[in-house]
């Protein structure tokens, strides 16, 4: 039997005067991100102990999208002429906070997520792909097939609303035919997607690689489908560069994205090292991240890195088609800058 959906007990406590709860929340946010700056301070400094000079700080997740920061990091430091520091966090929410905070010069980061940021105002541009496909959709052994989710009530879990996840799943139920009516997508950072699955809090995922292929090694639910199967080369993450970092130095950022173009067509020819150079990076095993690279051959691609107005506009419509936006954006190519990837790919 399927165990039944927990939720989180609410306690109500006596209500405390306005301004007690105004100075408590600003001295919380205060010590908060005075501890958040201290801890990427000490990572900077952890990152490349004896080192000067200047330190470009990028945030990411555990996320086999991620692994040309890696490779970046581990074969080809020598050719960026600064420290390359890296912020990995546990959920996405904490990614924009370190980016609206102004303590990252630039994240990998959800398409989708990176679109609603800037259409939102943040001063920043996409300026490289980080990969294309490279996602699962995990379900349920109770749940026999995707078709079966058009019936009664269901919990899918992505690592955010405002991620090619969900809008793989949306699409994907769309072109099944499948009754979205009673299915309820929640957000739920990717590294908690297994045990929740496992303890029967949610019906499937959909999510980054290697966490789906993770938990099929775990025997937790099946493979319903992968990203090439339901949108071959969409957008996967993206390397978001603040509009401060991208025009005030523009040496760096060419010699970071010229960097990770190297690294992307590394991990192509060389799938079994780069598995082993990314391991703390992806959060697998090489063995299983090599499964990832290379069977199939496009379950995530890293070759195809610069960003076009048309891949944006192709999310874009999904994403409007599914009610994240209400409308397309008229000026999706000041989203992006994509000179320093077209340099780096040779097409300038």
């Amino acid at each position: 039997m399927r165990k039944e959906k927990r939720g989180y007990p609410v306690r109500m406590k006596k209500p405390c005067p306005a301004r007690f709860v105004g100075v408590m929340l600003g001295m919380l946010l205060l010590v908060t991100g005075c501890d958040r700056e201290a801890e990427i301070s000490s990572r900077q400094a952890a990152d490349s102990p004896g080192r000067g000079g200047a330190v470009v700080t990028i945030g990411r997740l555990i996320c086999g999208g991620h692994l040309p920061l890696a490779v970046t990091n581990k074969r080809f430091p020598d050719r960026l002429g600064f420290r390359l520091v890296t912020v990995q966090n546990h959920s996405w929410d904490r990614v924009v906070a370190d980016l609206e905070a102004g303590r990252l010069d630039g994240t990998f980061i959800l398409s989708p997520l990176a679109m609603e940021l800037i259409r939102k105002g943040l001063a920043a541009r996409i300026v490289l792909l980080a990969d294309r496909n490279g996602n699962g959709f995990v379900l349920s052994s109770e749940v026999p097939a995707i078709e079966a989710l058009g019936k009664g009530s269901h919990i899918i879990a992505v690592p955010h609303l405002f991620s090619q996840h969900h809008v793989l799943l949306h699409k994907l139920l769309e072109d099944r035919g499948v009754n979205a009516s009673g299915i309820s997508v929640v957000a739920m950072p990717p590294r908690d997607m297994i045990n929740s699955l496992r303890r029967g809090e949610i019906d499937g995922f959909v999510v980054g690689e290697p966490e789906a292929h993770k938990s099929i090694e775990l025997g937790v639910g099946w493979m319903a489908a992968i990203s090439p199967q339901i949108w071959r080369n969409h957008m996967d993450h993206v390397l978001l560069l603040t509009e401060r970092f991208i025009s005030g130095h523009p040496a760096r950022v060419q010699r970071l994205v010229d960097s990770l173009v190297a690294s992307g067509r590394f991990i192509e020819a060389n799938p079994g090292d780069a598995a082993r150079m990314g391991e703390d990076y992806t959060g697998s095993s090489a063995e299983i991240f090599f499964q990832v690279l290379t069977d199939p051959p496009d379950w995530i691609d890293y070759r195809d890195m610069v960003p076009t107005v048309a891949d944006l506009r192709k999310m874009g419509r999904r994403m409007v088609k599914m009610g994240l936006w209400d409308s397309l954006p008229s000026d999706l190519a000041g989203y992006i800058d994509d000179r320093f990837a077209r340099k780096a790919a040779g097409e300038t």
